[in-house]
């Protein structure tokens, strides 16, 4: 039997990464700016690695024939832009339900303003956000995709959790979908296993740290005992 191995496409996330500085323009940075000094920061900082790259993204069926695999390895373009836009976590379900969760509010969080930042773009902000549903809506969201016939196509995409602000991850068990959504850990009531919340979410766990938004606490995954 040959393994197979699915891809999403990031390239369209490279362009992000590569423009985000440039096409910032100064009335959206006033208003992400708690300061002068956060401001004049944000507006001559010089980007390094990929901040600094200018090339074009690769198209999707150009960066699948790019690869070199195994022979008994394929890989199959299941996923690109626009159906999925800057993707930072994927997991499987016990459904078989491909899970997504899409860092669209990268790289600020939304409501909050910039006092200060370092030369390791670490920004300290002028509060910590509320968590959902009392903070303010954010870019992020969480889709699943389902393949019905098992024909290897999603014939079927659900925004299931979305206005989240920073969300980095999503794990199931104990009937609850969890989400790592920094500074918080959410846990939301999925009795009937539709891939739909029941109500609100519950704050399971806080404190985890939004300064850089490159490195929040992401990947969320059961122990080996369960827990």
């Amino acid at each position: 039997m040959r393994a197979a191995l699915f891809l999403i496409c990031l390239g369209q996330f490279t362009i992000f990464l590569t423009c985000c500085r440039q096409t910032e323009r100064p009335t959206r940075l006033e208003q992400i700016a708690g300061s002068d000094e956060a401001l004049a920061f944000m507006k001559t900082f010089e980007g390094r690695g990929v901040l600094s790259d200018s090339s074009a993204a690769t198209p999707p069926e150009d960066a699948l024939a790019a690869f070199s695999v195994a022979d008994d390895i394929e890989i199959d373009l299941v996923l690109s832009e626009p159906e999925v836009t800057q993707p930072v976590f994927m997991t499987f379900d016990h459904r078989g339900r491909l899970w997504v969760v899409q860092y669209n509010q990268y790289p600020y969080p939304e409501g909050l303003k910039v006092l200060s930042m370092d030369q390791h773009i670490r920004a300290q902000y002028d509060r910590v956000p509320q968590p959902p549903p009392a903070g303010v809506r954010g870019a992020d969201k969480i889709t699943f995709f389902e393949d019905s016939d098992g024909d290897g196509t999603f014939e079927k995409s659900v925004d299931a959790i979305t206005g989240l602000n920073i969300a980095t991850s999503v794990a199931f068990g104990r009937g609850k979908i969890w989400v790592m959504d920094a500074p918080y850990l959410l846990s939301y009531t999925d009795a009937d296993d539709d891939g739909i919340p029941d109500g609100d979410p519950k704050v399971e766990l806080s404190g985890f740290g939004i300064e850089d938004t490159h490195a929040v606490a992401n990947n969320l995954r059961w122990g080996p005992d369960g827990w």
